[in-house]
């Protein structure tokens, strides 16, 4: 079968196209059509790196990984893959080869959905454009309903939300600036959203942030992770932590001009 990717129909039966990673997720969703053992997708790169490679250059490939490790890895910022192409295979239990398409012979990444090594760190991976909205209010305390509705007015706006503590009387939540339901614009421009969020709380906005996240396992239940990670950091400033929800990963965020070097210390630190 010889057939395109990325373009499709909607529901209405017109043609459109898939978004952002449409023919990888096009070829995985063949291969769960088709029954196939393997689905090999080739790109323009040698497969899975442990670190953007153009942020540390001495980063390695990864030869095999999990299904779970490798959708984290694609949901946090690895652009070798769009989350969505992992959700077919993962439904039929297809392995999933990336590889170069210039370079074959180089081998590439195997996705499997289990894995015999499971190392306590897989990978790094970065994600730019960061948005840290804070709300603030005593009306918080000890109330119901409170974060049902600050979430249905983050909904009603398009933003879809990242990672999220909270305290008593205030939420930390993140906007990813590259996801579909953003412009791309600041969010201090949207009059609309700031009237309706300063009704129910005071409001911080903090821009210029990075996401970084660590993929690997049992990060949530291993002694010293969260400490070895912060020695690493070192003196530059984490704005915000999430940690716990997963045991795949460990993110913050911190400033952008410092994100690179924050990297580049914890892949030498741990990879």
């Amino acid at each position: 079968i010889v057939t395109q990717g990325f373009i499709g129909a909607d529901s209405a039966g017109r043609t459109t196209t898939l978004g952002r990673g449409g023919s990888d997720y096009s070829a995985a969703l063949f291969a769960e059509a088709l029954g196939a053992k393997d689905c090999y997708i080739y790109t323009d790169v040698n497969g899975i790196y442990s670190m953007d490679p153009r942020v540390v250059p001495n980063a390695r490939v990864i030869r095999e990984i999990s299904f779970g490790e490798a959708a984290e890895l694609a949901n946090f910022g690895a652009k070798v893959l769009h989350p969505a192409t992992l959700l077919p295979a993962m439904r039929a239990g297809i392995r999933v080869f990336v590889g170069n398409t210039f370079k074959p012979h180089e081998g590439g990444t195997w996705i499997h959905a289990e894995l015999n090594e499971r190392p306590l760190l897989r990978a790094i991976a970065t994600r730019d454009r960061q948005t840290l909205i804070t709300v603030n209010s005593m009306r918080m305390l000890n109330s119901h309903g409170y974060l049902a509705r600050l979430f249905t007015i983050l909904a009603n706006h398009g933003l879809s939300i990242d990672l999220v503590t909270t305290s008593e009387v205030s939420v930390a939540l993140t906007v990813d600036g590259t996801s579909a339901g953003s412009s791309g614009a600041s969010i201090l421009e949207n009059t609309a959203l700031m009237n309706e969020l300063s009704e129910i709380a005071e409001v911080k906005i903090e821009e210029n942030l990075s996401l970084v996240a660590l993929v690997g396992t049992r990060l949530s239940s291993t002694p010293g992770v969260a400490a070895r990670t912060f020695q690493a950091v070192g003196l530059d400033n984490v704005r915000l932590i999430c940690h716990g929800a997963s045991p795949n990963n460990l993110c913050f965020l911190v400033n952008s001009n410092e994100v690179r070097r924050v990297a580049s210390r914890l892949h030498e630190a741990f990879l």
